[in-house]
């Protein structure tokens, strides 16, 4: 199972750069009518009681769920979470900005992606540091408008670059995929409906 929807997930992203986060569970339906120009969907809203549903209608359309685990009601991000969303929920993958949860997670053979909020170059400096050592599948890199720091992270990296926020056109995504970014990841569904945003 969680190598078909890699499988599926990658590609996915061959035919589309397009991420649609989705924040409201309105949005979902939103995501299913435009999910052949999406590569995957992150959820970002439900609790405990609700995710698994969410996860489930979305996979059935096949649209591969990263799970926003910090992002979910009542969902305590240790040890049992992450226990809990690897056996129960179910999604293909996770997104945290948690480094402390991606070694738990990989354990449990999730796929990881880690999401880094480009603030100064300190971190940007702390991340190139650290580059040798990331444990995720993927690094998400927000906001998205930050080509030059894309570009070079995507020099040294072995890992893949994702990139998201403060996108609001497609030129911002263009600009970022341009840049070394696999792929940019909005919650703006005129985008998604568009899909316009390709490599």
């Amino acid at each position: 199972m969680k190598r078909d929807m890699e499988l599926l997930f990658k590609q996915r992203l061959e035919k589309s750069k397009i991420i649609a986060a989705i924040k409201h569970p309105k949005s979902i339906e939103r995501a299913i009518k435009y999910k052949h120009n999406l590569a995957a969907v992150i959820l970002m809203t439900g609790n405990i009681l609700t995710v698994k549903d969410y996860v489930k209608v979305l996979h059935r359309e096949g649209l591969p769920v990263i799970l926003h685990i910090e992002k979910i009601g009542g969902l305590h991000v240790d040890h049992y979470g992450i226990d809990f969303v690897a056996e129960y929920v179910k999604p293909f993958a996770i997104v945290t900005t948690k480094s402390n949860v991606i070694n738990r997670a990989k354990a449990k053979g999730i796929f990881v992606i880690q999401r880094i909020f480009l603030i100064d170059t300190e971190v940007y400096d702390n991340l190139i540091e650290s580059v040798d050592h990331f444990m995720p599948d993927i690094i998400e890199i927000m906001p998205c408008r930050v080509p030059d720091f894309i570009k070079k992270l995507s020099r040294v990296s072995p890992i893949p670059i994702i990139t998201g926020g403060l996108l609001s056109t497609v030129e911002h995504g263009e600009t970022a995929l341009k840049h070394g970014a696999i792929a940019v990841t909005t919650s703006n569904s005129d985008l998604w409906k568009s899909g316009l945003i390709h490599h």
